[in-house]
C-alpha cells in the first residue's frame, strides 16, 4: 500500500505538469500589428479599370466625362456623376464600391434610408478588379479640359 500512494502522487503530478505545458502551447500570444506597419491601397491599371467600368455597365447609373468621350448614365441618373472624383483618396473610392455608405462625396447627392443606392458588388469583383477600377476612377475621372 505504501508504494501506491507515491506512484499515484507521481502520476498525478506528471499529468498536471503535462496539462499545464499543453495549455501554454494551446494559448499562443495574441497577434499584434508590427510597429511602423501601414496599408497603402495599391496602384492598378487604369485601362483595365475602364474596360471593367464599361463591362459592368457602371455608366448605367454614373455619368463620367473622359478626355475624348463621355459615358452618360441612363435617364434618371441614379448615382452621382463621377467626373472629378480623381481628387478623392483611393481608399475612399474603394470603400464606396465595396460597401454602402451614409455619406456620398457628390455635392447635392442625397442618400435614402441612411444608405447610398449603390448595390453590393463584392461577389462580382475580384480584389484585382477593384484595384483596377479604383485606378480608372483615380486617373480617368478627372475633370476634362473645356
Amino acid at each position: 500500500m505504501k508504494r501506491r500512494i507515491p506512484y499515484a502522487l507521481t502520476l498525478t503530478l506528471a499529468l498536471l505538469v503535462s496539462g499545464l505545458a499543453l495549455a501554454q502551447q494551446a494559448s499562443p500570444a495574441k497577434p499584434s500589428v508590427p510597429k511602423g506597419w501601414s496599408f497603402t491601397f495599391p496602384d492598378g491599371n487604369q485601362d483595365t479599370g475602364k474596360q471593367l467600368f464599361i463591362k459592368m455597365e457602371c455608366y448605367a447609373c454614373h455619368t463620367i466625362k473622359l478626355p475624348k468621350e463621355s459615358l452618360a448614365a441612363r435617364p434618371g441618373n441614379v448615382g452621382p456623376k463621377l467626373t472629378g472624383y480623381s481628387v478623392l483618396p483611393k481608399d475612399y473610392l474603394a470603400s464606396s464600391i465595396i460597401k454602402a455608405h451614409t455619406v456620398v462625396a457628390a455635392p447635392g447627392y442625397t442618400v435614402k434610408e441612411g444608405k447610398a443606392a449603390m448595390g453590393n458588388y463584392n461577389h462580382f469583383l475580384t480584389v484585382q478588379e477593384l484595384i483596377d477600377l479604383v485606378a480608372f476612377l483615380k486617373h480617368g475621372a478627372t475633370t476634362p479640359a473645356k
